[in-house]
């Protein structure tokens, strides 16, 4: 299980009905989301705020349908989860792990609830661990993946250590097939790591608050893992998350901090690019993530930041621009025959 610091309490508000709005209203966005700006998230959402009908599929402790700041797009788990992955299905009310991440990617924005995520997408949550947190073995996670796929979640967000990704990357190659795809966190180590890329996960490191790789300020062991099996990165530090209902029956906002995250945020990118264009295939999407990216560290691809740290802003400027189908070239070559005979035909 990845390692996170503790989360505080920090309130709540009561909520009202979404508004149009590029800057949200959400009373910790401005205080304590310092990464939306890095991230331009603002240019996002003055295009799209994100849709319900995608979905991501949350592959973690379980997720609090009673979180306010994600009410009404949680679903329900799907009913054979619990013989696809070993482990009886909780709703997050042991481990709050999966609300956490789910609020990354997907808080609602401009409620006047709490923070922001990246979209007011839909979340199927699949728990994929016992109820310490840990998660179930790889094949229990690989066979949550294919669940997920099979389920309709357009993305897979898996923000869980595992001791082997081979059996996962076979189930993100299977998910990609049915239009879907998985973005794991990187790991929290702080340390280097030998793994190769896989053709069909994407792995998604950690930066802090200056666009540096992640490390932690209080224990040196945990910082964000590098590698070359790195594809993107995105930040990772004092994020802002959504913890459910307390004890009091209000709903409690805290900092969090790991790469789990860093893939939340990824996650949410794609989901916000097939909100603009749901026709856009999984390969396209990869694809607009790493050209839209902000390159880190040494010139082009490295093991601490993969091909960039991800803008959500320049992927939603991406997408929109992909709905604008290329003039055909017969049709402007045609145009161009009747304006040069008009002309003639004046002179």
């Amino acid at each position: 299980m990845l390692k996170f610091i503790a989360v505080a309490a920090i309130g709540v508000l009561s909520s009202h009905s979404l508004a149009a709005a590029f800057t949200p209203d959400d009373p910790y966005y401005l205080p304590y989301e310092w990464y939306a700006s890095t991230l331009n998230l603002p240019t996002a959402w003055g295009i799209s705020a994100g849709s319900p009908s995608v979905t991501i599929a949350v592959l973690d402790t379980g997720v609090r349908a009673d979180s306010p700041d994600l009410a009404g797009r949680v679903l329900p788990t799907p009913a054979d989860a619990l013989a696809d992955t070993g482990y009886t299905q909780m709703d997050g009310t042991e481990v709050h792990h999966g609300t956490w991440v789910a609020s990354v990617a997907a808080m609602g924005i401009n409620n006047s609830i709490g923070g922001t995520g990246v979209g007011n997408f839909s979340i199927l949550p699949i728990t994929a661990t016992n109820s310490q947190g840990n998660p179930v073995d790889p094949s229990g996670v690989a066979n949550a993946v294919r669940l997920a796929a099979d389920s309709g979640a357009k993305v897979i967000n898996v923000s869980l250590q595992l001791s082997s990704y081979d059996g996962l990357e076979s189930a993100a190659a299977y998910a990609k097939s049915k239009g879907a795809l998985t973005f794991v966190a990187a790991g929290n180590t702080n340390e280097g790591s030998t793994m190769t890329s896989f053709s069909d996960i994407i792995f998604v490191a950690g930066t802090d608050e200056n666009d540096q790789r992640w490390v932690s300020t209080t224990d040196p062991t945990v910082g964000s893992t590098f590698g070359p099996f790195v594809t993107l990165s995105a930040p990772a530090s004092n994020i802002l998350v959504e913890d459910g209902l307390n004890a009091a029956g209000t709903d409690a906002m805290g900092l969090a901090s790991g790469t789990s995250f860093s893939a939340a945020f990824a996650s949410g990118a794609a989901a916000l690019a097939w909100s603009i264009n749901p026709n856009l295939t999984p390969d396209q999407v990869e694809q607009m993530l790493i050209d839209t990216s902000v390159d880190l560290g040494a010139p082009g691809y490295d093991d601490e930041f993969g091909y960039g740290r991800i803008d959500i802003g320049a992927v939603a400027i991406a997408a929109q621009a992909s709905l604008v189908p290329e003039p055909a070239s017969v049709s402007i070559l045609g145009i161009g025959t009747i304006l040069l005979l008009r002309r003639r035909a004046r002179s």
